[in-house]
């Protein structure tokens, strides 16, 4: 049976290890953007809708997460708990949030002002419908566009810890740990790197344009 785009030194399949390490890209950028955008609702809800201290206090801790250099933070929690799938959608989406909460935050402010939340809250309504019923509806769509974003940056930054050695580990395929393979022939070879490569790009194009269609 012939091979579309080749083999690799090993005489693997390169299409089939370009699909699979496609499905652990994407596995990685969207588990942990539900991690992320979880985070972001709960901690962005709570300070936005509770104001006056635990709003100060939540976004000084948010303030402090920002400070730290992230990709650090990242390795830094991979070296302490161990590189497999589950702890690497862990390390990039709980580092991933803070920006997003922000964002959560500012609307959930913005949609506090509105007559209609506050014609709901003197009516009695409880606070958890208020939120789940009149001010999550509100924000979906900037929800899902941010969402999207941080699904990109999560797909590149699960390729560039795979490309350092630290990401998915071998024999499983990654589009990171495929460029470091492909970087190794390069000249003999150019293909295997550059494969690898145009699929990434081509996923992070297209994520972030549907984000931004949306």
């Amino acid at each position: 049976m012939g091979h579309s785009l080749g083999t690799d030194l090993l005489g693997r399949d390169l299409l089939m290890r370009l699909l699979t390490g496609g499905c652990v890209s994407l596995t990685v950028g969207f588990m942990a953007t539900a991690l992320a955008t979880v985070l972001a609702l709960g901690v962005g809800l709570l300070s936005g809708y509770s104001g006056n201290r635990i709003d100060y206090w939540l976004m000084r801790l948010v303030d402090v997460c920002q400070a730290l250099p992230l990709t650090m933070l990242t390795l830094l929690l991979m070296a302490c708990f161990g590189s497999g799938l589950l702890i690497l959608c862990l390390a990039i989406g709980s580092t991933e949030w803070f920006s997003f909460a922000r964002v959560v935050r500012a609307r959930t402010l913005e949609l506090c002002g509105q007559d209609f939340v506050n014609a709901s809250i003197r009516m009695g309504q409880a606070h958890w419908r208020v939120i789940l019923f009149h001010i999550l509806p509100n924000m979906a769509a900037i929800v899902r566009h941010y969402a999207l974003l941080l699904a990109a940056n999560a797909i590149l930054v699960e390729a560039f810890l795979s490309f350092l050695g630290v990401g998915i580990q071998p024999p499983y395929s990654s589009w990171g740990n495929m460029i470091v393979d492909g970087l190794q022939v390069m000249h003999t070879h150019p293909m295997q790197l550059l494969w690898p490569s145009i699929f990434l790009v081509i996923t992070l194009l297209a994520v972030t344009s549907l984000s931004d269609s949306i």
